[in-house]
């Protein structure tokens, strides 16, 4: 016997040294790192280096080799008269064949593109801005799910510790009526109606242990972290907004970074209004080469080579530049109605927000008056039972009266704390 008792308190010892205390802030941080969403940082920083150099090659020489082969129905030629003459001089001239070949080495290097280039990398940039703060937006929605569920295993938590108080107050009561009953001052049936709450209470502590597993089981999945029923969720401190502007949201930064995105887009479209200069070079190897006389008097593949300067002027993006530009600043009108959208939701968010706030801290005043004042009956009532002025079902309404009385305390309480915490990721203070 002995033995076995060394081992539970073993048992007992390693279970709860196992067991881990965890913060809102910690678990927060848990979720965050563990949303799959987190690892499109990385993959939204490779494709933008990826498109920012690609960008940067349009600085690069650009270089092509082409070739073809041609069959011609006719071909250059001088007129039978002067080939008579050419003969007669005894110079021979075959003209050109009809079967001609060219092999042809292109280089090019932009002088200067009108700033497209620039303006290429920029909306790259403020592209991978926007992608980002979306990323942000959408993990910053996390945090309210984890809200969620961390304060409600709290308030579990608080029912459970409620419960087991309310099963006390019954199991000691009973063993009152248990000695009333061995003097004759009870009878059986009045110890049943205190088993029947004891039963009632056992169940109802069942369907809240039931409850906070599966709360336990979705933080576990949103976390990453195999968390236990035995674990401990400390309650948080209140957090009280000071007042100031609410421009923390990462929705407002999404907001800036998508108006500059189009602004980008602006530089760009004004970029592809400018001409552009480049340096070229052109070698050819084939028949005929560009000498057109020497190849019509001896048929033999020749090189040849030219450079220059190259002058390009897209004179078609004046059409649609006006059309282009309404477009943009349409765009631009449209992020502007999302953001105020966006603050008038946050402004009637946060009205009612205080509207609660307030309600909870008046009705947060008048619990603890309520819970002396159902104690004080409760204690009378065991004392007029213990001298027989009183019922049992009596007590035991009693007895629910003080117990509802301390858990909406413990519920108001949690929901006040709740609602800071709403307020603080409203406006993100």
């Amino acid at each position: 016997m002995k033995k076995l008792v060394i081992l539970l308190t073993v048992l007992y010892s390693w279970m709860y040294a196992s067991a881990e205390e965890y913060t809102l802030d910690g678990i927060q941080q848990l979720a965050h790192v563990n949303y799959p969403a987190i690892r499109q940082f990385e993959l939204i920083d490779r494709i933008a280096d990826f498109s920012l150099a690609n960008a940067s090659s349009a600085w690069a020489p650009q270089i092509s080799l082409s070739g073809q082969a041609t069959y011609q129905s006719d071909v250059v030629s001088f007129p039978e008269s002067m080939t008579d003459v050419f003969s007669m001089l005894g110079v021979d001239i075959s003209g050109l064949h009809k079967d001609q070949y060219k092999l042809a080495l292109n280089i090019e290097q932009t002088l200067w593109d009108g700033g497209y280039t620039k303006s290429r990398k920029e909306a790259v940039l403020a592209e991978k801005e926007v992608s980002s703060k979306s990323v942000e937006v959408e993990l910053y929605a996390l945090a309210d799910k984890v809200n969620q569920l961390y304060f409600g295993i709290l308030v579990l938590d608080e029912q459970l510790r409620l419960n087991d108080l309310a099963s006390g107050i019954l199991e000691d009561n009973r063993k009152i009526i248990r000695s009333y009953i061995d003097n004759g001052l009870a009878g059986p049936s009045d110890l049943a109606k205190v088993e029947a709450e004891l039963i009632a209470n056992s169940q109802q502590r069942t369907r809240i242990c039931c409850s906070r597993k599966a709360y336990i089981q979705v933080l576990s999945v949103m976390t990453g972290r195999e968390l236990s029923e035995e674990d401990t969720f400390i309650r948080p401190e209140p957090v009280l907004y000071s007042g100031g502007p609410q421009n923390n949201r990462p929705e407002l930064q999404l907001y800036d970074a998508m108006a500059l995105s189009i602004e980008a887009d602006r530089t760009a479209v004004k970029s592809m209004l400018m001409p552009r200069f480049s340096l070229f070079a052109q070698g050819l190897y084939g028949y005929p080469g560009r000498n057109m006389f020497e190849d019509m008097m001896e048929y033999r593949w020749r090189p040849n080579f030219y450079v220059g300067v190259r002058f390009q002027w897209n004179i078609s993006a004046f059409y649609t530049k006006r059309n282009t530009e309404r477009r943009l600043d349409a765009s631009v009108r449209q992020v502007e109605l999302q953001r105020e959208t966006f603050l008038y939701g946050k402004r009637i968010e946060q009205v009612r927000l205080n509207a609660d706030i307030e309600q909870m801290r008046k009705i947060l005043e008048d619990d603890d008056r309520l819970i002396n004042i159902r104690t004080s009956i409760r204690e009378a009532s065991e004392s007029q039972l213990r001298n027989g002025t009183l019922l049992i079902s009596d007590l035991l309404r009693d007895i629910n009266d003080e117990h509802r009385a301390r858990i909406d305390k413990s519920i108001h309480e949690l929901e006040y704390l709740k609602k800071l915490y709403e307020m603080k990721y409203t406006l993100n203070y």
